[in-house]
């Protein structure tokens, strides 16, 4: 450097700022630069301000047909370009539950050791939690759920699990960075069979077969189950036909039955827009006839699912996605449709004859830079 150049000072907050701003791979590399970024990039308020300026994608667990052992893999779809995340092996693991701050569990529904990891798909981490409290072997176990929940108030991360024995259900609860699972006595009689989706420090089911038509939510701090009034008109969501998701920090249920069964090209979506005082808003949503699903050629498979990966936009994914690789994103703001086509990274084998998508294998998902063994205070 030349006498009369002057070194140039970059201050914290920019640095901050452009950090925030980079993908997780970068971030795991730039950790090593020097002591003063690694504890930039592992401070907690990184990682909220990082996941807050991350563009959403969407993970798929694809069943592995050809494994004997019945293990699935992961798709992720961000930015016209399909992965395939390395995912943790977990012998006869099949089931992935919902995101929650860029971490998902990882388990197989009738497994009857109930085994369960905690995995973060952008850092590769992997934490697997202890053995149930309760010894199931003679039971009659039937198959698990598992769903993740975060407490926003206490930072605290919990797993809950509801497994059949029999024909009743039964309720445990896991605090990360705990001991062990915990027995919750007064559980629903019904079954929280389906995805959950954890919003502010609750997590929610809806369902019209089990729970029959109706909604419940589960107080992560409070550990306490409650019920949710459903929305009105609502009482006719039909079969498998419909989704519930997240879309601009709202629970919202989406009903495309009639447009999957030839009756409209209409959608509806009720939207939960206040808790507190229970209060739904209904939307009707024509699609255009490029947006509507293809009938599949075997039955028993659902030929559409709907998700939200941005704001104020819906995202449909037909069932053979993996024959079009195709999806379809609708701007509720405009009612205007348009067609994402993927293409598959060279990175990874894509020799495998991807099946339909599965009932309940689709996520919506954010990466996360948060370290799962400080969370758990394992280093």
């Amino acid at each position: 450097m030349k006498n009369n150049q002057v070194p140039v000072s970059i201050p914290d907050d920019l640095f901050f700022e452009i950090l925030t701003c980079l993908p997780v791979k970068s971030l795991l590399r730039f950790k090593c630069v020097c002591q003063k970024w690694r504890y930039m990039i592992s401070d907690p308020s990184f990682a909220e301000a990082h996941r807050s300026r991350s563009a959403a994608s969407i993970l798929i667990s694809v069943p592995d047909m050809s494994s004997i052992y019945m293990m699935s893999s992961l798709v992720s779809l961000k930015d016209g370009e399909a992965r395939r995340p390395i995912v943790p092996v977990l012998p006869y693991h099949r089931n992935i539950s919902q995101s929650v701050n860029g971490f998902v569990c990882i388990y197989q529904q009738y497994d009857p050791s109930l085994r369960v990891l905690l995995y973060n798909p952008s850092t590769r981490e992997h934490v697997t939690l202890p053995q149930t409290a309760v010894a199931v072997a003679n039971l009659g176990f039937r198959f698990h759920c598992i769903t993740l929940g975060f407490d926003p108030s206490t930072k605290t991360y919990k797993i809950l699990r509801v497994w059949t024995r029999g024909e009743g259900f039964n309720y445990e609860i896991f605090t990360l960075g705990s001991g062990g699972w915990r027995i919750i006595d007064d559980g629903p009689f019904d079954g929280l069979t389906r995805k959950g989706i954890c919003l502010d420090g609750s997590i929610y089911w809806a369902d019209n077969l089990v729970m029959r038509n109706s909604i419940l939510a589960f107080d992560v701090g409070e550990e306490k189950f409650r019920s949710v009034p459903t929305p009105p008109g609502a009482l006719t969501w039909k079969g498998i036909e419909w989704d519930m998701i997240e879309i601009d920090g709202h629970i919202a249920i989406v009903d495309f039955h009639d447009v999957v069964e030839s009756i409209s090209n209409v959608i509806i979506m009720w939207k939960f827009e206040d808790p507190i005082n229970g209060v739904w808003s209904q939307k009707r949503i024509p699609l255009p006839e490029f947006c509507i699903p293809k009938p599949l050629p075997i039955t028993g498979h659902r030929p559409l699912f709907v998700t939200s990966i941005g704001s104020g936009e819906l995202t449909l994914i037909p069932g053979q996605f993996f024959s079009d690789w195709y999806v379809f994103h609708y701007n509720l703001e405009d009612e205007k449709a348009r067609k994402e086509v993927f293409f598959r990274s060279p990175e990874n084998d894509w020799n495998d004859d991807f099946p339909l998508i599965d009932f309940c294998g689709l996520y919506a998902y954010k990466e996360s830079v948060i370290s799962l063994r400080e969370i758990c205070r394992l280093l």
